[in-house]
């Protein structure tokens, strides 16, 4: 009986032990995390310590009064120098002035932040104060090794914008989740420390307070009324591959580095419907991503240009079923490496090989002439700082007899592009169009989709509301094709 509550207290000590462990380890992480507020936006997205801390925290409410928006986000040191990691989606809608963006520390201090870059497709951004922040901030540690399944973790972050420092714990459910959409697809931990709307770029931590990931989603279960949010699956941008991001962001100009190969692939679906409810549903058409076109002038062209029709079923040695796992591959690439592409039509298989150059926005530029110009009668043109779309229309004449020849008056119409994305009545995401650099980024996120949502202002009446075009992939109610461009 001795030795049975000997053996008891022996492990509630460990338990207060290990509890305060934690508390502490907590204390120290607290202050290097932050909320981001955002105070100036626009309608549409951009294309990209110490003790005590826990009472300081929670002395008083967090003023956002202010913010047209809000997010979490956590200080790291890279180069003797102090970023803000958050989401890209937290700030994307943040406009290019002064003033538009602001960081809040532990104490509720405020300072002042800008954009050093980000990528939209991870949806991770990093920011540099304006001003030198004070002593009460502290810096997180980056963990390189993975997580383990089933560890312990911590998510901080500022939920629903109005309870900072808010900690919950969970464990690392599963590792490497690739996420739906057009962004933030690749690389995420799956945990069920509990995050929430405005946790969005704040840290997952291990116990020893380092690293682990960055809360990015949430995950919702499709019901016949509306989405049903699932608290206990959460996902986190996996800290080894937000460390190379934010390593190229911040040295490479606030880009992260991608290969390019000039190649554009397709998938194809089409409708098919149950026999007994007659619902229609989506069936595959193409087996393999196959080559719907090679841009002229890149470096696939040489090696790719006669096999147009050609279905690529592996890369670099990997088997490829589907748009998203040639994705998954394409971004594992780095530029000047060379690529090997199995590709194979009607029985017939070729391997070819083709060295990488850098995506960059001449490249992104060819992309976007290459989508929109594939139509004779559209072409695209930058005019005072705005990316002009220019489309032959013809009049039918009105002395036209049956049979001629005459096809009436050609007139060319000018267009503005405001933005493009995708607008339905449920869900939004439209990217801000600056150049046409940023449409052929904005067009590679779309791909997946099928089509694209375009808003132009007519240059005949400027102050008209912005038109919404769309434009189907596929061109047919029977069939939907998606479409990528790397």
């Amino acid at each position: 009986m001795k030795r049975f509550i000997f053996f008891s207290l022996a492990i509630f000590t460990t338990t207060l032990a290990i509890g305060q462990a934690t508390s502490d380890m907590l204390e120290r992480v607290l202050s290097s995390v932050v909320t981001v507020a955002v105070n100036k936006t626009e309608a549409t997205r951009q294309i990209l310590g110490y003790r005590g801390a826990a009472d300081e925290a929670y002395e008083k409410i967090l003023d956002l009064g202010n913010a047209e928006s809000s997010g979490s986000g956590f200080i790291i040191e890279k180069n003797k120098k102090k970023y803000v990691i958050t989401n890209a989606h937290v700030i994307e809608q943040a406009s290019t002035e002064r003033g538009s963006i602001y960081v809040y520390t532990i104490n509720r201090s405020k300072y002042e932040a800008r954009v050093v870059g980000g990528d939209t497709f991870y949806d991770i951004a990093v920011l540099e104060f304006i001003d030198p922040p004070g002593k009460e901030i502290s810096t997180i540690k980056i963990r390189l090794t993975e997580p383990g399944v089933g560890e312990t973790v911590f998510a901080i972050g500022n939920p629903l914008g109005e309870y900072p420092y808010t900690v919950s714990d969970g464990i690392i459910s599963a590792k490497n989740r690739v996420r739906g959409g057009a962004t933030g697809k690749f690389g995420f931990l799956q945990s069920t420390a509990t995050v929430i709307w405005g946790n969005s770029g704040g840290p997952l931590v291990d116990s020893k307070g380092d690293l682990v990931g960055i809360n990015s989603q949430i995950a919702f279960a499709e019901t016949s009324s509306s989405p049903l949010w699932q608290p206990q699956i959460n996902f986190a941008l996996e800290a080894i591959l937000s460390n190379r991001l934010i390593d190229d962001i911040i040295n490479n100009n606030g880009r992260v580095k991608r290969a390019y190969i000039g190649v554009e692939l397709s998938q194809s679906y089409t409708t098919q419907y149950d026999s007994y409810t007659l619902s229609p549903s989506w069936k595959l058409q193409d087996e393999y991503p196959v080559i719907s076109a090679v841009l002229r002038a890149s470096p696939a062209f040489a090696a790719l240009s006669d096999k147009v029709g050609y279905s690529i079923t592996k890369i670099n040695g990997v088997d490829v079923k589907s748009l998203e796992e040639a994705l998954g591959e394409f971004e594992k690439m780095k530029p000047d490496q060379t690529v090997t592409l199995t590709v194979s039509k009607a029985g017939t298989t070729h391997t070819v090989q083709i060295k990488t150059s850098e995506l960059n926005s001449q490249r992104h530029e060819q992309i976007a002439r290459h989508v929109v110009e594939s139509e004779n009668r559209i072409s695209l043109n930058m005019q005072d700082n705005q990316v002009i779309l220019s489309v032959i229309e013809q009049s039918v004449a009105a002395n036209k007899k049956p049979g001629s020849q005459s096809s009436g008056i050609s007139t060319k119409q000018n267009y503005v592009v405001v933005s493009v994305g995708v607008s339905e009545d449920n869900f939004r995401s439209l990217w801000r169009i600056n150049n046409l650099s940023d449409l052929g980024a904005a067009f590679r996120l779309n791909g997946l989709y099928g089509f694209y949502d375009i808003f132009v202002i007519s240059n005949s009446n400027p102050k008209a509301s912005p038109e919404k075009l769309r434009v189907d992939f596929a061109n047919s109610n029977n069939v939907k094709k998606l479409l990528l461009w790397y």
